[in-house]
This record gives C-alpha cells, sequence and structure tokens, in this order.
C-alpha cells in the first residue's frame, strides 16, 4: 500500500480541481490529511476548510440512526409511521431547504409498508428526488432504487422520536461524542467562515446556496479531518459494522454491488468494502473503506469535476480493483460532457 502524498496535487492539477481535502485511515485510526489546490491563484486549502459533503451526510445520518436502534428509540423493521402517528407531510421541493413550498400529505397506502431498514437499503419503492406529490415508483421491499426522499421520510421520523431537530440530534449522537467540532447539517456564520465556494469542472466559481435547513439526505457541511474521525470511530465499531454490512440488498447484480444500512456494499473476495460518492453543485465527495483492514479514505473537493480524483486516489490507499468505479452512479451526465468536451460549463 502507498499514500496519496504528492499525488492529490498532481490530480487538482491536471483537472482543475480548485481544492480537495483527502483523509487516509489505516488501522481503524485517523493517519494522515492532504490537501491542495488546482487554481492559479491557487485557493488556501487548510484542513479544517469545509466543504459540502452531499450525499456523504447518508451515512453519518445512518450511523445516528442505529446508535438510536441501539438506545431502543427506533427498530429497523418498525413501520415507519409507527414513529409518525399524525401522516406525513412531504415538501414539494426538498432540493431548496429553507424555501417556502407546497406540501402534500402523503396517503398512499403502500407508506403503511415501509419500515426504517428499507429507507436506511433504499428499498422503500420512493423516487431519489419528487419535484411534487410523493409518488410510489415500486412496492416496499421489492428491489433497490436510490432515494433521497426515503432519507427524508426516515429523518421526520427521528426527529418526532427524539423532539428535536436534526442538527440537535447529529450534535448530541454522533458530532459531539466523535470531536467532530467543524461540522453541521445547516449552514451557520461559522460555517461560512471556513466554507470553499463551489466551482463549476473549469475552475469558474459557482452561487453557493446556504443549505440553512438540515436535510438528512444532503446538507452536511464538514471537513476531512472530521469526516475521517467518524469513519475511523465506525471501523472501530465491530457491531455495527456487522450489522451495515450483515443486512444488504441487491444493487447491481452486473457489478455485484450491494446496498447495507447507510453505505453501499463491494463485497471483494474475503472483504467488503464500504462506500458513498457525494454530488452537489460545485462539490463531489467520496469515501470508501475496508472491513477487514480497517484502511479507508475520504475525499471532498469544491469542484464538479472532483470524483476524477477518487479512483487513482483510492488505488493509492486501497489497492486493487474497485468495481464501483464502474458504477453507473458515479458516471457523469450529460452537463459533465458538455464541459469536458466543449468547454461549456453551466
Amino acid at each position: 500500500m502507498t499514500e496519496p502524498t504528492g499525488l492529490l496535487q498532481q490530480l487538482v492539477q491536471r483537472h482543475r480541481v480548485c481544492g480537495a481535502a483527502v483523509a487516509v485511515i489505516r488501522q481503524r485510526q485517523l493517519h494522515s490529511i492532504e490537501t491542495a489546490s488546482g487554481c492559479e491563484p491557487a485557493l488556501a486549502v487548510q484542513p479544517d476548510r469545509a466543504f459540502q459533503a452531499a450525499s456523504l451526510s447518508k451515512p453519518v445520518f445512518a450511523y445516528a440512526v442505529l446508535k438510536l436502534v441501539a438506545q431502543g428509540q427506533l427498530a429497523l423493521d418498525a413501520p415507519v409511521l409507527q414513529y409518525l402517528p399524525h401522516g406525513y407531510r412531504h415538501a414539494f421541493d426538498p432540493l431548496k431547504p429553507g424555501v417556502e413550498s407546497t406540501t402534500d400529505e402523503v396517503t398512499d397506502p403502500r407508506l403503511r409498508a415501509v419500515t426504517v431498514r428499507m429507507l436506511l437499503q433504499h428499498t422503500a419503492g420512493l423516487p431519489n428526488w419528487a419535484s411534487g406529490p410523493l409518488c410510489f415508483e415500486g412496492m416496499p421491499g421489492d428491489r433497490w432504487a436510490y432515494s433521497g426522499e426515503g432519507y427524508v421520510l426516515l429523518q421526520r421520523a427521528v426527529e418526532a422520536v427524539t423532539g428535536r431537530a436534526l442538527d440537535e440530534v447529529m450534535h448530541e449522537q454522533v458530532f459531539a461524542p466523535l470531536h467532530m467540532a467543524n461540522s453541521s447539517y445547516r449552514w451557520t456564520p461559522q460555517v461560512a467562515e471556513r466554507l470553499l465556494p463551489g466551482t463549476k469542472a473549469n475552475g469558474a466559481m459557482r452561487v453557493t446556496v446556504a443549505l440553512l435547513q438540515p436535510v438528512s439526505a444532503f446538507t452536511l457541511y464538514t471537513t476531512a479531518p472530521d469526516y475521517g474521525r467518524f469513519l475511523a470511530a465506525l471501523l472501530r465499531d465491530q457491531a455495527l459494522l456487522a450489522q451495515i454490512s450483515g443486512s444488504t440488498v441487491e444493487a447491481d447484480g452486473r457489478l455485484n454491488l450491494r446496498w447495507g444500512l447507510g453505505w453501499g456494499i463491494e463485497p471483494s473476495g474475503d472483504d467488503v468494502h464500504l462506500w458513498q460518492w457525494g454530488n452537489n453543485p460545485g462539490y463531489r465527495a467520496f469515501a470508501i473503506a475496508s472491513v477487514r483492514s480497517g484502511d479507508g479514505l475520504v475525499m471532498l473537493t469544491n469542484s464538479d469535476g472532483g470524483l476524477k480524483l477518487a479512483e487513482p486516489l483510492v488505488r493509492a490507499v486501497l489497492p486493487g480493483e474497485h468495481r464501483v468505479f464502474r458504477s453507473p452512479l458515479l458516471a457523469g451526465g450529460v452537463l459533465d460532457a458538455l464541459c469536458e468536451l466543449a468547454g461549456l460549463c453551466l
């Protein structure tokens, strides 16, 4: 195994990634932090600079959910409506937290069959996001389909059970115990002081939207040391690792990728790798870890092109083939292709 020392600077310059921070975990301990900037002039990327972690928010929230399960406040196979006795009111545009939006009362009878486990595993039959009324796309428990909406539903159950807003729950269950002092699920003036602005894949600045309301699926602001501490703590918790990787569903049969309780699962011989990617406008992120060795990596970037760094960095820390990088989930869309091939970065 090698270290990504020096490699990160080469990669950010090659792909014009303005800011990147990488935390390396070795043998279940936070081992090192490296930062780099590929902009001209270079950004000052110190270890305590914050990024939007995007969907890397989900595993941290899932960790809190499993802590609440261990405390007896939630049950994995309980219907989520057990914790929402007044039903579920869905916001039409959860991708714009803090913006007043129309809501709808979800009355589909399939909602009664949705469990906490299904929401963590993305098998509830819900869409990723709905810009109008929330409609089921399948039967609960039938198949895997990635769903941010499912995590918002589970967030409402957590808030109802604890009687507290998400950011307060996360501070109590995760941030304070793991000494993640620079992490928050909502924008604050303290976050703003550390936040690197998001950029397009060509390095041009994006207008960065302040995420004022906490959303479990994508609003985590964090630093590489904080997320590294979280991942190291998870890797030291053998009971939790067994729970996460022992309850999986097929996510991509062609690539033999599965999904556990809050994490993507990549079986590999006698090992299992946990993984998750993040994609917010102006930010890309990736995390992966070996359950057997306790080694792993967290990568945070403030660039639409940031995922191009992930595979070479992961190979430096966890050598060998990683099928996850062939997944369509990590593929760039039409806008990424326009930016790379035509220089039209929207």
